[in-house]
């Protein structure tokens, strides 16, 4: 490689060489950690495994397409499949309630992760990592804005009183709060007695979210009554 071309060119351009296709794949499973290690940390379904396999997967994928001839076939149909290939990928990972839809931005970092790999699987090292620098801080961002600096925050102080069901409903109240990734979020359980359970909810929280949430906790069969204590709006942090 001469001059600088290695930084924004295509490392397959000068030439097959056997060390390439190992780094490429090592790259990509570094992508995929990039991308995926934020997901991972707020456990989100589509995690570092599932994210460093699609970003590696897509870049071998696209190795691969570079390895067929006119003579075998079109060599851009292995990649162009892998778009197609990942979107049922991403529709497994939307779920659909009575009124919310889920899991639109995990199946969204798949596709995001297929499309690094195939970058990888281009030759595009640097660019490839610099698009999951950014996909990584971008994630983070939103997440802090959201639930620090979004100016529609509010005070939110709400008690549900439930049925334990030998302790099935707390499960599913603590996975759905798990979800909303409560920032600064004051929960108190308590069983006044064996058939009667009660969640005390304090947390700052977007109205849009505080709707979509609680739709979701009253939506567990075994949630008797849901009351408000007390909303307030509050001002944006600085």
């Amino acid at each position: 490689m001469t001059s600088y071309s290695w930084l924004w060119g295509s490392w397959l351009a000068h030439g097959p060489a056997l060390w390439i296709d190992p780094i490429l794949a090592f790259v990509a499973v570094a992508c995929g950690i990039l991308v995926g290690g934020e997901r991972q940390r707020r456990e989100k379904p589509a995690g570092l495994r599932t994210l460093v396999l699609v970003c590696l997967g897509s870049a071998v994928f696209t190795m691969m397409s570079f390895a067929f001839t006119s003579t075998t076939g079109d060599s851009g149909r292995v990649a162009a499949q892998i778009v197609t290939g990942i979107g049922f990928l991403g529709a497994g990972v939307i779920l659909h309630g009575n009124r919310l839809v889920t899991g639109v931005t995990t199946a969204a970092i798949i596709w995001v992760a297929a499309a690094i790999g195939m970058v990888i699987g281009g030759g595009y090292v640097f660019a490839a990592l610099g698009l999951s620098i950014v996909v990584n801080r971008l994630m983070v961002g939103i997440f802090l804005y959201e639930t620090r600096w979004h100016p529609d925050l509010h005070d939110i102080d709400y008690t549900l009183e439930f049925a334990p069901n030998g302790g099935l409903t707390r499960i599913r109240l603590e996975r759905i709060l798990v979800d909303y990734e409560l920032t600064g979020a004051s929960v108190d359980w308590s069983e006044s007695s064996g058939d009667t359970g009660r969640l005390r909810l304090r947390m700052k929280l977007a109205r849009i979210h505080l709707y979509e949430l609680l739709d979701e906790l009253v939506d567990v069969p075994d949630v008797r009554s849901v009351e408000q204590e007390k909303l307030e709006k509050i001002k944006p942090a600085s």
